[in-house]
Order: C-alpha cells, then sequence, then structure tokens
C-alpha cells in the first residue's frame, strides 16, 4: 500500500511514483464518468445503486443513498440546483463500478488565534456525498480517476469536500494533493447490540444504578416521563416545539427547517426522540438513519434541568426504544469524545475533513498557509497550557 508524506501540518499529497502518468492515462480508457441526475431513479440505476450501497463501509453512507439524493431534489426545486449524481462505468462492458452524489457548498477556511477566529477565506468546494466514494474497491486507481475528473468538471470550485473521511482511507485516492482540515479527530461511536438487556449488561451494576436514578430524579422534579419518537412528517411540529423549548433563538428560521425535516421524514431519513415531562418539553435527541446505522447529530436539553442530567437520561432512553424496534448496526454520534457514562460503551474512529485540491493555483497555496499558521498556533496553545501548569 502506498504511503502518505507529510508536507505541513494538516496536508498531504499522495505520491504519484514513476509511471503514474502512463496509468492515469489508461484510466481515461478504461472508465467514464457520466451524469445520471435526471434519470437517477431508472430502476437499472437504483438496482445498482442499492447493490453498491449494501457493500459499502464507509462512515456516512446515508448521504450517498437514492433516498437522500430524492430529498436534495425536494428541497432544490425552483432554485438552481446545488447537486449532481455522477455514475462510473467500465468502457469495456458499460458496468457500473461507482455512484458519485455531489453537491456545492462554501467551505470557510479560519485563521486562530487560540481558539478565537481572527480572519479566513470562504473557498467554494464541491461535498463528495458520503465522504468515502461508493467505488468497486476491485478496479484499480479507480479513486483517483474519479477525483482527477471532478477537480475537471468543476473548475469554478477550489477544493473537493470530503467531511468525514476514515484517517485510512485517504491512501486509495493516489495523485491527488490532499488537506486534513484542523486535522485527524475523533469521532465516537456506539456498537449495538442484539437487545436491550444486552445493551444494559455493557454497564457495571453501579452505572446501571445511577442511569436508572438519574430517570427517576428527573421524573420526580419534572414529572411522568413520556418519550416521542419522530420519524413522520407529522410529528415534525412536535419536534420544533421542543427545539424551541431548549432554546428559543431556534424559533428564527423554523419555517425552513421544518420544510427540511418534514422532507427527511417523507424519504424515510429521520428518527429523533421528544422527551417531555409532564407538560414539557424537556429534551430533543436529533438524529437520522441510514439501513444500518443511527446517526445523532445533537442532544439538546432545557437549560433548567442540566442539573439533572437530562442529556444522559435522554440519550440512554432513546437508546432503548431504537435496540427494541430497530436493527441498526451501530450509533455514530460524529466529532467528540463520549462523556463518561457512556465511555464503556463507546468506540473512537479516527476521521478528518479532507479537502482534496489541484496542485497548484490559489486554493494550493492557501492551505499550504494555512497548515503553516495552524501548526504555530497549536504549539502556542500547548506552551500556553504548559505554562499555566
Amino acid at each position: 500500500m502506498m504511503a502518505i508524506h507529510s508536507l505541513e501540518p494538516g496536508a498531504f499529497a499522495l505520491p504519484a511514483p514513476w509511471g503514474t502518468r502512463a496509468r492515469a492515462a489508461r484510466c481515461l480508457d478504461r472508465y467514464e464518468l457520466n451524469i445520471a441526475t435526471a434519470y437517477f431513479d431508472r430502476p437499472d440505476i437504483l438496482d445498482a445503486w442499492h447493490r453498491m450501497l449494501a457493500g459499502a463501509t464507509g462512515p456516512e453512507t446515508l448521504y450517498q443513498s437514492p433516498r437522500f439524493f430524492s430529498h436534495l431534489i425536494d428541497m432544490d426545486q425552483g432554485q438552481d440546483a446545488s447537486y449532481e449524481l455522477f455514475i462510473v462505468r467500465r468502457s469495456t462492458d458499460y458496468a457500473i463500478v461507482g455512484f458519485i452524489p455531489v453537491r456545492t457548498l462554501p467551505c470557510r477556511i479560519a485563521f486562530r488565534a487560540g481558539p478565537v477566529p481572527l480572519f479566513g477565506r470562504t473557498l467554494r468546494a464541491c461535498q463528495i456525498l458520503g465522504s468515502v466514494p461508493l467505488l468497486d474497491p476491485a478496479e484499480p486507481g479507480l479513486a483517483g480517476f474519479v477525483m482527477q475528473q471532478l477537480l475537471k468538471r468543476y473548475a469554478e470550485c477550489d477544493v473537493l469536500y470530503l467531511q468525514a473521511m476514515p484517517q485510512d482511507s485517504l491512501q486509495a485516492i493516489a495523485g491527488v494533493p490532499a488537506y486534513v482540515l484542523n486535522g485527524w479527530r475523533a469521532c465516537h461511536t456506539q456498537p449495538l447490540p442484539d437487545s436491550v438487556d444486552a445493551y444494559l449488561k455493557h454497564f457495571s451494576a453501579k452505572k446501571r444504578y445511577n442511569l436508572s436514578r438519574q430517570v427517576r430524579l428527573l421524573t420526580e422534579a419534572a414529572g411522568p416521563l413520556h418519550m416521542l419518537r419522530i420519524e413522520a412528517p407529522g410529528q415534525v411540529t412536535a419536534m420544533l416545539d421542543a427545539m424551541v423549548a431548549t432554546d428559543a433563538s431556534r424559533a428564527a428560521g423554523r419555517g425552513t427547517e421544518q420544510a427540511r425535516l418534514e422532507s427527511l421524514a417523507r424519504h424515510g431519513l429521520l428518527l429523533s426522540y421528544v422527551i417531555r415531562c409532564g407538560e414539557n418539553n424537556v429534551a430533543v435527541v436529533y438524529g437520522m438513519r441510514s439501513a444500518s446505522v443511527w446517526h445523532v447529530y445533537k442532544i439538546l436539553c432545557r437549560q433548567d434541568y442540566l442539573h439533572l442530567s437530562v442529556g444522559t437520561s435522554a440519550i440512554h432512553l432513546a437508546v432503548q426504544d431504537v435496540l427494541a424496534h430497530f436493527t441498526f448496526d451501530h450509533i455514530d454520534f460524529g466529532y467528540g469524545t463520549p462523556h463518561a457514562e457512556f465511555r464503556s460503551t463507546h468506540v473512537l474512529k479516527t476521521r478528518g475533513l479532507v479537502l482534496l485540491h489541484r496542485a497548484r493555483g490559489a486554493a494550493s497555496v492557501l492551505l499550504k498557509l494555512h497548515g503553516r499558521y495552524d501548526a504555530l498556533n497549536d504549539a502556542l496553545i500547548r506552551q500556553v497550557k504548559r505554562l499555566r501548569k
């Protein structure tokens, strides 16, 4: 396997050894990258798409699915489309060997002093949905071919944007300069057993007692507990009411958020929970689902119940409902570290926001400068921490 050589802190170039140009030329002859947006729902396309998804191992296959692509189409109706679906075919037999759903979005590159943003620049980005391209792993050089083709097709974009690429997946993309914005970070995931009983056995007897006690204290202080599972469009209003109850500023832009959540629900992607005590909404667990993963994005809580560990109780109750009604392989909580109560059940995965870019140009220069500046800033933060100790 090809090694990755660090050029700058956060910057990587996947080296192109002697003979790469010849192989790149062969890839141009071997594969075709075609736009399939207008006929993405054709039965033969959907069959091939679902077959590739069934064998995919990336962390965000939800965003590569036909359901999510249908959601993007629904949300962009009447506007200039920001999305596209590419299919990759083998030239010899026209077999489909890849699906690449993308959308364009801004990407902010911030320069900081410690944790405080000072200034920055917004790049134009083409986001590769799913972070790990949905490609046939048996096809040599396919990932590099696709990235080079996208950089050509999206000439107006500065970078290709992969928001949660696993560290070991970067090696598959040869010959394309890559920059890991803000470095590699830990994401926490939770493998799910077959039953609620098996889940509870992962905790010590003391931990199980404490989790039950937290739920009991919450109900004693706030009233009888009710949990509402949110997965249908008609339930979105209740979810938004609860989100506003946890943070009044969320009332702004509610109409747009309601349309987005209702679309996700119509396409079978929304899976969230509202926790009520008596007549009061006290917490929201906002999440979405793919065939095998429950993605949890936010746990929102009423500030006046934080001392009762309402967030811990909310996710604990939601996980038990998920185990009782669904068959997910694991939960993905994204970037961050688990709370102390759940460290025994969580597994950390290393991922990064990877920006692929052209070898020359303004974006390449900016990212190199950002890497050097970030390294100096991190060194300054470490020095301040040492002096404080």
